[in-house]
């Protein structure tokens, strides 16, 4: 039977090995482990469950394992090259040189996390240190002067998975941490030249529902106008909720090198989020109530973008364009609650509609291909708008009521409103360099424009 300074010599073989069938053959049935930062697990099973999924996998560093010395009943092993300190592996036996026990601890003698020795080499970084800006104007310290020199240049493509910050020095290899979940790399897929300004725009811009609105200047309507309006509200707050949650589920895919865009992203959930409280609170400020839900195709599609180009023609570029048109007709306002909310979301959606631009033109100009997929996506877009649209009853039959003073009226400023739309749409598709795209327009989606 071997000793236990020799089954102590095999476990750190085969530790080094990751071989960890035969680790694990060298325990107990009741064998118990306690690891820092991890807790303690007991259970031949269990152990060996938490041994091979320890962090770090394949990566983790090689470490340099000292002879085994008894002390005691244990056996003790020393090793260096950690990232968190040296480290103590204490092994408990049975009679039957079976391990019992196995403690691993941080720290020489098992104390705890050490330091690195100081080193003041970190401040010495071989990064760029601008000059203090001589006059920030009107503006302030905008993200784009902070950006300046090799800050400002966003690569076509971004080489770390991790949270290095852009024109930060990287860490070396062994102090780097692991990859975060990005899976976008490549500046063409989602940037934007006027992402930065954007941003800071819409810090600016921002507006408050609870309290910048008139909701005490909203007065009592006549039923089926205040129920027709409700669905309205009701189309707008459903649509920015579908769009807002879809975006949010994209920020976490975007690595570090285009904060620019990350940042400005971040103000348009937050924009989309406050549509969907404004305009759910206006539904319920009047005597009314939500309306009915939309037949929700254009909803699917936008769940089903593969890559954030696509998301970004559905809820920036056609969608966008067309609930632009919708706050901005003046038939629609009833009170100065109404003006105040249908202005305040035109103003954000104008920044939807510039970022969408502004990214759609640059990708377009990165590869000739890529019209073809946004002409796809285009189609697709419309097709299912066209049947959302189409069958929406609920809606069509509210915006006649709400528009007009009579149905024929209505269904007269509802072809108005469609045709608004629709040159919203095209001209800013032309804006991001998709030209005479009324050519090309789905059959469809022609027909409900057409004949509303």
């Amino acid at each position: 039977m071997a000793t236990k300074t020799e089954v102590a010599k095999q476990y750190v073989e085969f530790q080094q090995a990751r071989d960890f069938d035969g680790l694990i053959s060298l325990l107990a049935d009741d064998v118990e482990l306690k690891m820092p930062m991890a807790g303690e697990v007991s259970g031949k099973d269990a152990v060996g469950d938490r041994l091979r999924n320890q962090p770090g996998g394949d990566s983790a560093p090689q470490l340099e394992w000292s002879d085994p010395e008894e002390e005691g009943e244990d056996v003790k092993v020393a090793a260096t090259g950690a990232p968190f300190g040296p480290l103590n592996l204490v092994l408990s036996f049975n009679d039957n040189a079976e391990i019992t026990k196995i403690n691993i601890a941080i720290g020489r003698n098992g104390g705890g996390f050490e330091p690195p020795p100081l080193d003041m080499r970190w401040a010495k970084a071989p990064t760029e240190r601008p000059p203090k800006p001589s006059y920030l104007g009107e503006d302030g310290f905008t993200l784009a002067k902070a950006d300046a020199g090799s800050y400002g240049w966003a690569p076509e493509h971004w080489p770390y998975e991790n949270d290095t910050p852009r024109g930060a020095w990287p860490a070396r290899d062994a102090n780097r941490g692991l990859p975060a979940p990005y899976t976008i790399f490549d500046k063409h897929e989602v940037w934007a030249d006027n992402a930065a300004d954007l941003y800071e725009l819409a810090i600016r811009e921002r507006w408050v529902p609870a309290t910048e609105v008139s909701w005490g200047s909203i007065e009592p309507l006549d039923d089926h106008v205040e129920a027709a309006l409700d669905q309205v509200y009701t189309y707008i707050s459903e649509t920015q909720y579908n769009s807002n949650q879809m975006l949010m589920g994209w920020l976490q895919e975007i690595s570090y090198g285009y904060h620019e865009v990350k940042l400005y992203l971040s103000t348009q959930v937050f924009d989309q989020a406050r549509h969907l409280e404004a305009f759910r609170k206006r539904a319920l400020t009047n005597g009314g109530g939500l309306g009915v839900q939309q037949p929700g195709f254009m909803h699917r599609t936008v769940y089903a973008s593969f890559k954030f180009t696509e998301l970004v023609t559905y809820i920036n570029i056609l969608r966008g364009s067309f609930l632009l048109a919708l706050v901005e007709n003046e038939h629609l306002v009833r009170s100065e609650a109404d003006r105040q909310l249908f202005s305040n979301t035109a103003n954000d959606l104008q920044r939807h509609l510039a970022y969408g631009v502004d990214h759609l033109k640059h990708y377009l100009r990165h590869n000739t291909t890529n019209r073809n997929q946004v002409n796809t996506w285009l189609g697709r877009g419309e097709a299912m708008m066209a049947a959302d649209i189409g069958r929406d009853g609920p809606m069509r039959e509210a915006l006649i009521l709400a528009l007009g003073e009579n149905v024929a009226e209505g269904k007269a400023r509802l072809k108005e409103l469609r045709q608004a739309q629709l040159q919203k749409y095209l001209k800013t598709l032309e804006a991001a360099s998709v030209y005479k795209h009324e050519e090309n327009l789905i059959p469809a989606f022609q027909r409900v424009i057409d004949e509303p």
